[in-house]
């Protein structure tokens, strides 16, 4: 058993963290505590604002400020629908080529789920439309 110095209560040892720079080799606070401490910081939005700006810039090379202009550009709007409701957590998707990493606009959670289930093919998107000419 180890007490928690968070929570204060005596816990089995299976219900804390390995922390090998520790004398018992375990955390001090158990995982339920660290879990929580986890989620609240989580939701700060300090810390959100940094996720995301981390994010942009891991994933498609570009800065907050650079999504916000390339916003700007289209208006405020998808670049393929035109609609300025993004969906996808308020924002919308930075649309890139999965082969050249190319980013091509801001695209709304809608489109950007459309254009991956066609695997992004301007092959299958022809057919699609010419189905849809056909049978309407």
């Amino acid at each position: 058993m180890k007490k928690c110095s968070k929570c204060k209560l005596d816990k089995p040892k299976s219900e804390f963290c390995k922390d090998v720079g520790k004398k018992d080799g375990l955390c001090s606070h158990c995982k339920s505590c660290t879990y929580k401490r986890g989620k609240e910081y989580s939701k700060t939005s300090t810390n959100k604002k940094y996720r995301r700006k981390y994010h942009l810039k891991k994933k498609y090379g570009i800065t907050l400020e650079d999504y916000d202009k390339i916003l700007e550009s289209q208006n405020g709007k998808c670049a393929i629908c035109e609609i300025d409701n993004p969906g996808n957590k308020g924002r919308f998707c930075v649309d890139h080529d999965h082969e050249t990493g190319k980013n091509r606009g801001l695209i709304c959670d809608d489109c950007n789920v459309g254009l991956g289930r066609f695997k992004d093919s301007t092959n299958i998107l022809t057919k699609a439309i010419e189905y849809l000419v056909k049978n309407t």
